[in-house]
């Protein structure tokens, strides 16, 4: 987002229409979709086709942390600038590990510690894609100087 994009009326709209999915995606990685499967047995058989295996598994943790990411540089450009604050957002995953721990009453098992690199990994090529974007505009821009 410009400087100049601040002053249109649609600016504001765009913003708050930004947040409200990263917040809605937040929700989604919060909730434990497992205990919704357990209590709703259509959902356990769509969670069991959807996700048969380990793999199936992180590449969903992937993506969900891969449109975290990217929601949240497009909300917040400064976090290209601040990749510890970005970082942060891994706190996501935590809160998401815990709430199955909650749910399956158990204590951390390897499989955790997995899912959270997993989550890192998304979050990471979020940050690289959004770098490679930022780099490719920034190129396209100064070619059209010349």
């Amino acid at each position: 987002m410009r400087l100049a994009d601040i002053s249109r009326p649609a600016a504001p709209r765009r913003w708050a229409a930004r947040l409200a999915a990263l917040l809605a995606l937040l929700a989604l990685i919060l909730f434990p979709v497992e205990w919704l499967g357990a209590r709703w047995p259509a959902v356990g058989r769509a969670l069991d086709h959807a996700f048969p295996d380990d793999l199936a598994h992180a590449i969903a943790h992937a993506s969900l942390f891969l449109l975290l990411g990217l929601l949240a540089l497009a909300i917040w450009p400064a976090l290209r600038a601040r990749p510890l604050r970005y970082a942060g957002l891994l706190l996501a995953g935590l809160g998401q590990e815990l709430f199955q721990l909650l749910f399956k009453r158990r204590a951390l098992a390897p499989d955790d510690g997995r899912d959270l690199l997993v989550d890192a990994l998304g979050l990471a090529l979020a940050f690289a894609l959004a770098w490679m974007w930022r780099r490719s505009a920034a190129a396209r821009i100064a070619q059209r100087a010349r």
